[in-house]
């Protein structure tokens, strides 16, 4: 096998050089996915291929095993026949697959009391004989039997420990870290387990008889993957070196990095080396940003930098990092392609995972201290994350994260009679996939390194990022060379919450939509469709992430990092909380900006914190701050209940410091929009009377994400409402200033996770005003958030930060060279912004009751923490009375009905893990079953 292996390389390298010496080389190359996006909608083409909503096509190569669920990591049974993932899916927690017949064996969630219900972001581990399988869970490990067929059963929990050395990391807000277990490894003999506690900032040796931990040692910060060479112990820390006095420092959940001095994002990585004899960590590699899978390969060891776009080559026998060498396919363009997973083919050829290019990137190696040849690119499903070599089956196995992207639905399954119709997808349909394929051909290797380009949309990259020449371009809104000039010198990107296209624009009849999925049609949202109808109404754009972990970062950086896009697992370390190691490398919009010599300002964005000068919390009712908005519109006589200035929000971007307005609150749905779209306005006026009008105007609205049915907050069409003639307010006064006819407002839902889409759910709600916007448009061109972000760049003349802004399209057909400077007036609220949820007492039915109950419970001020299937049919109900199904069930639901059917929904983002009490380890012997 190894020899039929090799021969299949042998001769691919030169090929595939020459397929990346320039990016001519794919330009004309003609392959099935190979034309532009066009109108294309998300989803499966005609040709094989699947377009995603980051605006690529993928055609996986070799055949594929679609599950419910992303795959987050996988691990391949001794004899080769079978296959298990750790999934993110309302149907198992882990998923075996049959990889001789390429089928799903089995979606398995433990039975409560055994497991917190977060799987891990990796860290799957089989006994050698096969009948035993350890899985890292949130807080601690399951044991579980596996059969004859690889199914599994009988899962008792493995705890870890409830300390580590010199402490449990604290937070800035004193709460205690969890372990949050990432890696798995066996020790030379092959009964104690290693595991990398990302949380604690260790590694733990843990007896497999008995599962106590024997030892545990302190590393760097974040520990991830963890492998074994000889009597040594190496694992990668994602957060880099323990820090210093002298260094600038940030925190990751509850430690500190090393951080960089302009935008705070984590600065160092490294992978520390234990000895299994002491236990003490004898050796620190220094290596690039966000060391993420190892593999071993001899005495060396190779990890994935992927926030460098880096593999480095660590020779144990010396000491040294041998070599580190570039993976970036684009010759000379910026970085992007996440490298995260590590595997041999064969003696001498290397594959490595690039995450977000979707595909394999071949190596040949030969010494430690030679540089490895590129052989080529082999095309992979959504995000590929882990690759194993499946020596029984001759087969390269791929777990890919996303795989084909959210085209599943588990309630599009008939569930007896009286079921409604499922009509409408959402973001969390994922379906994953595991990819089995040949060792690539040394004749095939050019077509599939041209399939990935084209995949990509690396079409053309050098004409349409061509810098300005020295020629005097004539003023376009779009100019299509960076920093030619444009009419439009003001853009304001204004970002809301959490809304599908169909919910709130499903209802007009000029574009795609489904009217029977509309939620906040025209009469709650007045605004938003009389701007869709006086400007572009864009039917086609989706949100590149899943939710506001993602959404706001894909907006702001238009790029998310390997470590953001695995912590989809669970959100323990950084969901509604800040975290350094999700800044990715190459910055945020404004530091674009301000790099280039443009001004910038932020109301809200990446602000962490609305807090008094001690520390303590925003107070007060959303009724005291909706009275405080009056009263600044001067409609109401009085004092605001806090005068401004009392809370201040802060953010952790150095960056961001100095252009952050601190008056302006963060994420609170306590805070109406109203009262945003006051401070906003205020600032606008005084900005108009000083002519200090910024190039980049970036600012947050959030109350179209909507409380629930909590009692004493607006219904959740109120909410919506809010937000929409907050949009209108602040469009009026743009269009009616003297900067109107130099500036260009987005309007973008951050993600669009709360509601269902007949297209896909991840169909977002884009408005584009400007005296340049084509006015009474429908732009059916398939779009995604990142070409707003890349079309904000091209308005500034700025030029991309990463490969996804650089591969994507200005939005040139959202735009014409003809103004029109007819100003827009707001359109008044139909619905009353008071109109409030009713509380116990006033619940017009027992289903209303269970569900204003639910909602007491659930936590508003923060950033989605809240299980989003109650959520969103919640929201459904209140829209349809508490009378009608959420699309696909067959009744209207109870919290408690719902939690039942989608175990996994109720922790989806609970910060806390809070595992249930279990029953003991077991002792077992090797053989058991």
């Amino acid at each position: 096998m190894k020899k039929k292996l090799s021969r299949s390389l042998l001769a691919v390298t030169a090929i595939g050089v020459a397929a990346t010496a320039s990016l001519s080389m794919v330009v004309g190359a003609t392959a099935d996915s190979n034309a532009p996006l066009g109108t294309n909608l998300v989803g499966r083409q005609a040709d094989g291929s699947v377009l995603v909503p980051e605006g690529k096509y993928v055609k996986p190569l070799g055949t594929t095993i679609e599950q419910s669920g992303q795959v987050m990591d996988l691990a391949i049974r001794p004899d080769g026949r079978t296959a298990v993932d750790l999934t993110k899916s309302g149907k198992g927690l882990f998923t075996v697959v049959d990889l001789v017949n390429n089928t799903v064996l089995q979606q398995y969630t433990p039975p409560k009391g055994t497991g917190s219900g977060n799987v891990a972001v990796g860290g799957l581990l089989y006994s050698a004989d096969g009948t035993q399988l350890w899985a890292a869970q949130a807080k601690n490990l399951l044991r579980f039997d596996v059969a004859a067929d690889g199914t599994l059963s009988n899962p008792v929990v493995v705890k870890l420990p409830d300390s580590a050395p010199g402490g449990v990391p604290k937070g800035p807000d004193g709460s205690l870290a969890q372990p949050l277990p990432s890696g798995l490894a066996w020790a030379p003999d092959q009964k104690t387990i290693i595991a990398s506690l990302s949380g604690y900032d260790t590694v733990v040796g843990i007896d497999s008889t008995s599962g106590a931990t024997s030892w545990q040692t302190a590393v760097g910060i974040a520990p991830r993957d963890v492998v074994v060479v000889g009597n040594r112990v190496l694992v990668s820390n994602e957060g880099g070196r323990r820090t210093k006095s002298s260094d600038f420092t940030n925190y990751s959940y509850n430690s500190r990095v090393v951080a960089d001095r302009r935008d705070g994002r984590a600065d160092s990585g490294t992978v520390s080396e234990l000895d299994l004899s002491s236990h003490a960590v004898v050796r620190t590699y220094d290596v690039g940003l966000d060391p993420s899978a190892l593999m071993v390969r001899g005495s060396d060891v190779l990890v994935t930098n992927s926030s460098d776009d880096t593999v480095s080559v660590l020779n144990t026998a010396t000491g040294e990092v041998a070599r580190t060498f570039n993976v970036n396919p684009i010759p000379g363009q910026p970085y992007g392609s996440s490298p995260n997973a590590l595997a041999m083919i064969d003696d001498d050829h290397l594959a490595v995972s690039l995450g977000r290019n979707n595909a394999l990137a071949i190596y040949e190696l030969a010494g430690t201290r030679s540089t490895p040849a590129f052989a080529g690119l082999v095309p992979t499903a959504w995000y590929p994350g882990k690759i194993i070599v499946d020596r029984q089956l001759g087969k390269i196995v791929v777990g890919n994260l996303k795989g084909v992207g959210a085209l599943g639905d588990p309630r599009t399954i008939a569930e007896g009679p009286g079921t409604e119709p499922a009509t409408g997808r959402q973001v969390y349909s994922d379906v994953g996939v595991v990819q089995l394929l040949d060792p690539p051909k040394a004749e095939d290797m050019a077509s599939l390194t041209s399939q990935v380009f084209s995949n990509n949309q690396w079409h053309n990259l050098e004409a349409r990022n061509e810098k300005a020449g020295t020629t005097k371009a004539r003023p376009v809104p779009v100019p299509e060379r960076i920093g030619d000039p444009s009419p439009i010198k003001h853009v304001f990107l204004i970002v809301r919450e959490n809304r599908t296209y169909d919910q709130v624009l499903g209802d007009d009849p000029r574009g795609n939509g489904d009217p029977t999925l509309t939620q906040f049609g025209r009469k709650i949202t007045p605004n938003t469709h009389a701007l869709a109808g006086e400007f572009p109404l864009i039917d086609n754009l989706y949100s590149d992430g899943t939710n506001s972990a993602t959404g706001h970062t894909w907006l702001d950086a238009g790029f998310v990092n390997d470590y953001l896009e695995r912590s989809y697992a669970n959100y323990v370390r950084n969901y509604g909380q800040p975290d350094a190691m999700v800044y990715p490398r190459s910055g945020f919009l404004w530091d674009n900006a301000l790099a280039h010599r443009l001004k910038a300002r932020v109301w809200g964005e990446y602000a962490e914190w609305f807090t008094g000068a001690d520390g303590s919390a925003a107070t007060g009712s959303w009724s005291d701050w909706y009275r405080d908005s009056q009263i600044l519109e001067g409609k109401r006589t009085g004092q605001p209940h806090v005068p401004l200035g009392t809370f201040t929000t802060k953010t952790d971007v150095p960056s961001l410091a100095s252009i952050l307005d601190r008056d302006y609150p963060n994420f609170n749905t306590k805070i109406p929009d109203q009262y945003r779209a006051d401070l906003f306005l205020n600032d606008f006026d005084e900005m108009t009377k000083k002519d200090s009008l910024p190039n980049l105007n970036m600012l947050w609205l959030s109350s179209n994400h909507t409380n629930g049915s909590s009692p004493g907050y607006p219904t959740p069409a109120a909410m919506q409402a809010d937000s929409d003639l907050a949009v209108g307010r602040i469009v009026d006064k743009i269009s009616h200033s003297k900067y109107w006819k130099s500036s260009a407002i987005f309007v973008i839902e951050d993600d669009s996770q709360n509601g269902v889409d007949h297209v896909d759910g991840h169909r977002n709600v884009p408005l584009v005003i400007s005296p340049y916007a084509r006015r009474g448009a429908v732009v059916h061109t398939s779009y995604t958030q990142v070409n707003v972000t890349r079309t904000i760049e091209q308005i500034l003349g700025l030029p991309p930060m990463n490969q996804v802004d650089l591969a994507a399209q200005p939005m040139y057909d959202v735009f014409t060279t003809r103004r029109n400077l007819t100003p827009y007036t707001k359109l008044d609220n139909t619905v009353p912004l008071d109109t409030m949820n009713p509380t116990l007492a006033q619940a017009d039915s027992t289903m209303q009751k269970t569900w204003i109950a639910w909602s007491e419970q659930q936590d508003f001020t923060k950033v989605d923490q809240l299980a989003f299937e109650p959520f969103n049919r919640l929201t459904w109900y209140t829209s349809n009375h508490f009378t009608k199904p959420y699309p696909g069930d067959a009744k209207v639901m109870t919290p408690q009905e719902v939690l039942a059917k989608f175990p996994q929904a109720a922790v989806s983002h609970d910060p806390d893990g809070k595992l249930p009490e279990t029953k003991a380890l077991r002792p077992h012997s090797a053989g058991s079953r």
